[in-house]
């Protein structure tokens, strides 16, 4: 649900916060007073194309923030998928700047206008009427007739979209491994040598640490002799360690002998001078046979070059040496039975077209015959928006095998009898083709989670019957998700459960646009006013008389 729209410094529009509600919401205005503004504005909030000279003159940056709710499992999940945060609400913003690109922003992280974009088209579904309609966009004609197919169609077209990237994938390996013998024989040279030179190190887990430890104990050998010497000095020399300790104990045992509450003491310490002449003794006995090897030091130091240098060429880890090294092996392998492994690519890819195709046939018969459904039902539709010669039909043309199956579809309109079919984008009628319009939404929006339909202007052309008619199809429509639409019909804006009037006026030498979200009585005098172009009390009698339809009690 579109719960809140603010804007600020956006053409002629300085400041405005329109407060949205569910079921049917009319914009009104006279023309030039910022109705389409007001689109436009969520136009962008939905992923819309920013224009500089949309800035309000004198302004540096215009701001726009759409506060939304959403129940809708495909919009959640974007959300996720995308790591942006979500609580109770949606607020998505632009900002258009004058010196720099435009920043877009859902729940306060920076996104990229595509992926607004793709998060406007599962928010809301809007078009307008006219050759910007997305109606007449051969690939949102194919996404009707799909979400008309249901679930199990859709999981098809998923499959099929799977199928087609792992066949192209294999394509490519196959494009990939058609080069030159030149090439591949010097790929398969230095695999060999790559191979041969990690083969013939012979690594061990963990060698290199090992070694390193190993390294630098030998290499300090000289200085480990020297404190072993000097330890061994300090131990036996005379007036050394050991002779002191030995003093220490003579007196202390004599303490002892004199008074029996130190026996204790001179007991401990004779236990600590035992074990102190164990450790001096082990000391003096290394440094006695300590021997020095400066040629293992040279082949430590050698294997370390060693692995270092396969480190460098081919990971920063032993792990990573030997991942390389089966990659290697798997790949010279498959070079050296290249003809065999080539063959057998191509047959995999030939299994996997054939997959691939035997879906996309599957999927252009419930096209088919799901189309042969919705001529009936569009026909039907157009029937009831008083256009009762019109003739609908969906016309399949092949095309080559991609991710949404092998084909293309065109609306194809007569809305007069004896006239040909033309393709939906030529229908030049603007009232006709904002009722065939209006006929493809409301079935689709049958079929279609999207919680806000946003339409502009589909109500061109109608008066009298028909435009009543286009009123309670909206209504309808209004019933099952938020409806916002701009109107010039007394019928449809009778029919809103909401009316929001824009005005413009003169402040300060400046044009200014002002919504307005008018009260019952405010709706009467607005509806009189359309209905005749006079506010009379016999033209208010119509517009309650209009009005009654939608509220309970007399306006």
């Amino acid at each position: 649900m579109f719960l809140r729209l603010q804007i600020d410094n956006f053409a002629i529009i300085e400041h405005s916060r329109i407060e949205f509600h569910d079921g049917f919401s009319v914009l009104t205005g006279e023309t030039g007073a910022g109705k389409s503004i007001i689109m436009d504005a969520i136009g962008l909030l939905l992923g819309g194309r920013a224009q500089k000279n949309m800035i309000r003159k004198d302004a540096e940056f215009s701001s726009i923030q759409g506060v939304f709710m959403t129940k809708n499992e495909r919009a959640l999940d974007f959300l996720a998928e995308n790591r942006i945060p979500y609580e109770d609400v949606i607020i998505v913003e632009r900002v258009l700047f004058r010196d720099r690109p435009s920043i877009s922003e859902i729940n306060g992280k920076t996104v990229t206008n595509s992926l607004l974009r793709e998060f406007g088209s599962i928010l809301a579904l809007s078009g307008m009427q006219g050759e910007n309609s997305f109606l007449i966009d051969p690939k949102f004609q194919l996404e009707l007739i799909d979400t008309f197919c249901g679930k199990d169609h859709v999981e098809t077209l998923k499959e099929l979209k799977g199928d087609v990237a792992d066949f192209k994938a294999l394509e490519n390996k196959l494009h990939r491994e058609s080069d030159d013998p030149q090439k591949m024989a010097r790929e398969m040279d230095l695999l060999r040598y790559q191979v041969d030179e990690i083969e013939s190190l012979a690594l061990e887990p963990g060698e290199d640490e090992f070694l390193r430890e190993e390294f630098h104990a030998i290499r300090n050998q000289s200085s480990t002799l020297e404190y072993l010497k000097e330890l061994s000095q300090l131990s036996f020399d005379d007036g050394g360690i050991r002779s002191l300790m030995d003093r220490f104990a003579a007196s202390l045992e004599k303490v002892a002998q004199n008074d029996g509450h130190y026996d204790k003491l001179s007991e401990e310490f004779e236990d600590l001078r035992y074990r102190f002449q164990d450790i001096a003794y082990t000391l003096r006995e290394r440094a006695e046979n300590f021997e020095a090897d400066p040629e293992r030091l040279n082949e430590v130091a050698e294997r370390l070059d060693a692995i270092n240098g396969a480190k460098r060429k081919y990971g920063d880890s032993l792990e990573k040496i030997q991942d390389f090294l089966e990659t290697s092996r798997e790949r010279l392998a498959y070079l050296e039975d290249y003809d065999q492994n080539i063959e057998d690519l191509k047959v995999e890819i030939e299994k996997a077209k054939e997959e691939a195709n035997r879906k996309a046939e599957r999927i252009r018969a419930s096209r088919m015959s799901m189309a042969k459904k919705v001529e009936h039902r569009i026909a039907e539709v157009m029937k009831e928006l008083d256009i009762p010669e019109a003739r609908f039909e969906i016309h399949f043309e092949e095309k080559n095998l991609s991710e949404d199956g092998k084909d293309s579809v065109i609306f194809m309109v007569s809305t007069n009898k004896g006239e040909d079919l033309l393709p939906l984008s030529e229908v030049a009628s603007g009232g006709e083709i904002s009722r065939i319009f209006l006929a493809f939404i409301s079935i689709y929006a049958e079929f279609d989670e999207r919680e806000i339909l946003i339409l502009d202007e589909v109500d061109t052309g109608m008066s009298g019957k028909t435009a009543k008619v286009v009123a309670n199809k909206m209504s309808q429509l209004s019933k099952d998700r938020q409806l916002i639409v701009v109107s010039h019909l007394p019928q449809v804006v009778a029919r809103g459960d909401r009316q929001y009037q824009i005005t413009k006026k003169e402040e300060n030498g400046r044009t200014v646009s002002i919504v307005k979200s008018l009260d019952k009585e405010e709706r009467v005098a607005y509806l009189a006013t359309m209905i005749s172009g006079a506010d009379t009390e016999t033209t208010r009698n119509t517009a309650r008389e209009m009005l009654e339809e939608r509220y309970e009690e007399e306006v």
